[in-house]
């Protein structure tokens, strides 16, 4: 039989790496469930090391892998049924490690003929319930990616069993329908019982006021200046530089991108700054200053720090006031998109800066229809830039006062004596592209 391991209690869900085994043997008509195995190549483990280890130890290396094949499926159905369990990389990555963690929790539960207990939920799942909770997923949403995930796992088990002898097969059918509906159930308990107690710690946390304040100027909604930066924290007259900080390993702490957001304010040697979590696996950073700072900031950031194997940052560009607040983190999201799409790395910090024409390639077509002449007011650049883009989609731009004055002239001048424009092109460049596209102001 299997029994619960010796050790207290965890509260937080103690999973199948608190089982052993001990006394009777298995019933022999549950073989089958030793018998499956993958079909291809098995997902990425992502449910922690300790759950893995204990399901190998009770099942072996083939349930363990059927089990990840099922898991992604699981993954892909809920999100596609419940769209809100979704909503970018992190979110997804925390659903897949709590399925994984859950379906082989059953696999280890429906060989050994465990009945359901709400403390055998795993952590995995406990934590990924809790992060729903505090990004205001319904509760109903939640319950429902429950049910259909186990009606996903009951439809795969059931298809294996097509492959058993018939006594087995009607024998096995209705235990494990039983016990799978008895686990969902128990589940579904305890996760509504874990995001009530989440979400009301969460909406009465500071941290949680902090991050709506967050997403409403992220989203131009308005904002009383004087009360969000007493919040936050964090002044909004300044000059600000976002940053995204994200891990590739699900498995690092969060105080690890949490030191890294402390190494980064101080590189940037700020009068301020602000980290607010955005989900397990990615981190927001803004530092401000009173003036604009040095160009070569980011480049300054780049060769003084080191962080561990596997974080990368995104840096946006410096923009001020509130609605800097909202553009220079745009950018950071945008070169973040970039970086995890490259082919080829370019180190751990990526710069939007230096990769603006290609977040504006790459993005949107209505987002990418303007382009300005900052310096790019050059032979080399102008024939290439002219030739992309719209005609009366390019204004003049310089970045004065980030770019030096030497540059400018030199961009500037280039760009009124490019052979290739006509008085009409120059007079489109320098005003009447601008007038068309703020009508407001002209």
């Amino acid at each position: 039989m299997i029994t619960t391991g010796s050790g207290a209690r965890d509260s937080r869900g103690r999973g199948i790496e608190r089982w052993c085994i001990g006394g009777a043997a298995v019933d022999s008509e549950r073989d089958w469930l030793l018998r499956l195995t993958s079909m291809g190549e098995v997902p990425a483990l992502l449910c922690l090391p300790a759950t893995a280890a204990a399901a190998q130890a009770l099942l072996g290396p083939g349930p363990v892998g059927w089990g990840l094949q099922a898991a992604l499926g699981m993954t892909q159905e809920v999100i596609r049924e419940v769209p809100g369990h979704g909503g970018g990389r992190g979110p997804v990555e925390m659903l897949h490690r709590s399925v994984q963690a859950s379906v082989l929790t059953a696999l280890a539960g429906l060989w050994g003929d465990v009945q359901p207990d709400t403390g055998l939920v795993p952590a995995e799942t406990i934590e990924g319930n809790a992060e729903l909770a505090r990004r205001g997923v319904p509760l109903e949403q939640v319950l429902r990616g429950v049910r259909d995930g186990h009606a996903r796992l009951h439809q795969a088990l059931m298809t294996a069993l097509d492959a058993e002898p018939e006594m087995v097969r009607v024998r096995e059918a209705h235990r494990v329908g039983d016990l799978l509906f008895a686990y969902a159930d128990t589940h579904a308990s305890r996760m509504a019982q874990e995001y009530v107690a989440e979400r009301d710690r969460w909406q009465g946390s500071t941290q949680a006021a902090r991050r709506r304040i967050a997403e409403d100027l992220l989203a131009g909604r308005p904002v009383d200046p004087g009360a969000a930066a007493q919040t936050l924290g964090y002044r909004l007259d300044r000059h600000h530089q976002a940053f995204v900080i994200w891990d590739s390993d699900p498995g690092t702490p969060a105080e690890v991108m949490h030191t890294l957001a402390t190494q980064l304010a101080s590189a940037s040697r700020s009068a301020g700054w602000l980290a607010i979590p955005a989900d397990r696996s990615e981190l927001w950073l803004w530092t401000g200053w009173t003036g604009p700072p040095g160009p070569a900031l980011v480049a300054g950031m780049r060769d003084l720090l080191a962080p561990p194997p596997g974080l990368q940052v995104a840096a946006g560009p410096v923009s001020d006031g509130r609605d800097g607040f909202r553009r220079s983190h745009r950018g950071a999201q945008e070169a973040a998109r970039i970086a995890r799409t490259a082919a080829v790395g370019s180190g751990w910090l990526w710069d939007y800066a230096q990769l603006r024409a290609v977040t504006l390639l790459t993005a949107d077509v209505e987002h990418a229809r303007w382009y300005d002449t900052a310096l790019s007011g050059s032979p080399a650049a102008l024939p290439s830039l002219l030739a992309f883009a719209q005609p009366g989609h390019v204004l003049f731009g310089s970045d004065w006062p980030f770019a030096p004055d030497l540059a400018v002239a030199y961009f500037t001048g280039n760009l009124d004596a490019y052979p290739g424009l006509d008085d009409h092109g120059r007079a489109e460049i320098d005003h009447a592209a601008a007038r068309l596209l703020f009508p407001r102001l002209a």
